[in-house]
C-alpha cells in the first residue's frame, strides 16, 4: 500500500497538484470526542439496521469496536407495510390492497426514533452520531420524490432541535435542492450540515468534482463530502487530485472516497490527499462498496499518520 500510495502523490505532484499529506483545515468541525478536519483522519462506521433495535445493537457493537463516528443510515430502516382496501365490495379479498405512501412527518418519525436508541446506546462515549437519509438516486433505502425528502428531512432536523445532544450532524445531499434553507434549519436546531454527493455509476470530470465541494461550502455546510464509482485505476487518481485540490481551495473538512475494489487506496490513504473521514465495518454490513474492516482502517492509519 504505501508504494502505491508513494506512486499516487508522485504522479499529482508530477502534474503540478500540492498533495496536502493530512486533512487539516482552517474551519475543523468538533462532535463531542471528534475533530474532523484535524492531522488524522477520523473513522466512521455506518449502522446498516432495519429495525430500531438492529440499529442500537450494531451502535454498541461499533462503539466497543472502537469507530470515532456513528452513521445512522436511517433509510435503511424498514418502513412498516402500511396498505388500505382497494376500493370494492366489502368482501374484496384483503390481499387486494394498495401502498400507502408514508407523510414527510412519520418518515421523520421513524428515524428519530432510531437516533434515540442509538444515542442511548453512546450515552457517555464521546461518540457522535451522524444522521444519514440516503435517496435511491444516490444508491440508498429511500425511495421517495425530492419533495418528500426535504420535507421529512426538514422536521426530523427541528424535532432534533428539540433533543439537543442526540444527533451532531445530518447529511443533505446536494443533488436534492434547497441545501442552503436545510442547512439554517440545522444551525437553529445546533446541528451541523454534511453535504454529500454521490455517484454509483462513474467518476464525474475534475472541474464537476471540484464545483460540487465548492457548492456544499458555499451553501454554509460544516462539511463537504463526495464519493465516486471509478472505472479504473485514472479515475482514482482523479479522484484523489481533486481531494487535494478542494484541500488547497475549501476551509470547511472535505471528505473524498472512490468507492468498491479500485477505490480501495482512497479508504485507506485518503488523508494523505486531504481527506478528513472514511468508513469503514464493524461486523455489520457494508453502507457502500469497498469499505473495509474497522481493524484494518486504524493499521493503514498508524502506518500512515504516525
Amino acid at each position: 500500500m504505501l508504494r502505491e500510495v508513494r506512486d499516487l502523490r508522485a504522479r499529482l505532484e508530477g502534474s503540478g497538484i500540492v498533495v496536502p499529506g493530512s486533512p487539516v483545515c482552517p474551519r475543523p468541525v468538533t462532535w463531542q470526542q471528534l475533530t474532523l478536519g484535524g492531522p488524522v483522519p477520523a473513522v466512521a462506521v455506518a449502522i446498516t439496521g432495519d429495525t430500531v433495535a438492529a440499529c442500537a445493537d450494531q451502535a454498541r457493537a461499533a462503539r466497543r469496536a472502537g469507530a470515532d463516528l456513528i452513521e445512522l443510515r436511517a433509510d435503511l430502516l424498514a418502513v412498516p407495510a402500511d396498505t388500505t382496501p382497494a376500493s370494492g365490495p366489502e368482501d374484496t379479498p384483503a390481499a387486494i390492497t394498495k401502498p400507502v405512501r408514508w407523510a414527510p412527518q412519520e418518515l421523520a418519525g421513524l428515524w428519530l426514533a432510531a437516533v434515540r436508541a442509538v444515542a442511548a446506546e453512546l450515552h457517555g462515549s464521546g461518540v457522535p452520531v451522524l444522521l444519514t437519509v440516503r435517496t435511491a438516486a444516490e444508491g440508498g433505502g429511500l425511495d421517495t420524490d425530492d419533495v418528500t425528502y426535504r420535507a421529512a428531512l426538514a422536521d426530523v432536523i427541528e424535532r432534533l432541535g428539540r433533543e439537543r445532544g442526540a444527533a451532531a450532524a445530518v447529511d443533505v445531499e446536494l443533488a436534492r435542492g434547497d441545501l442552503p434553507r436545510l442547512v439554517r434549519l440545522a444551525r437553529r436546531a445546533g446541528l451541523d450540515v454534511v453535504a454529500s454527493s454521490h455517484d454509483f455509476m462513474a467518476t464525474p470530470d475534475d472541474v464537476e468534482m471540484l464545483r460540487r465541494l465548492h457548492a456544499m461550502q458555499d451553501a454554509g455546510a460544516a462539511v463537504a463530502k463526495i464519493a465516486v464509482t471509478p472505472a479504473g485505476p485514472a479515475d482514482v487518481e482523479r479522484l484523489a487530485g481533486a481531494a487535494a485540490r478542494a484541500r488547497g481551495e475549501l476551509d470547511i473538512p472535505v471528505v473524498a472516497i472512490a468507492m468498491g475494489q479500485a477505490g480501495t487506496v482512497t479508504r485507506l490513504a485518503g488523508g494523505v490527499f486531504g481527506s478528513a473521514l472514511t468508513f469503514a465495518t464493524a461486523g455489520s454490513a457494508a453502507s457502500a462498496p469497498g469499505q473495509l474492516p474497522l481493524a484494518q482502517v486504524r493499521a493503514a492509519l498508524a502506518v500512515l499518520h504516525p
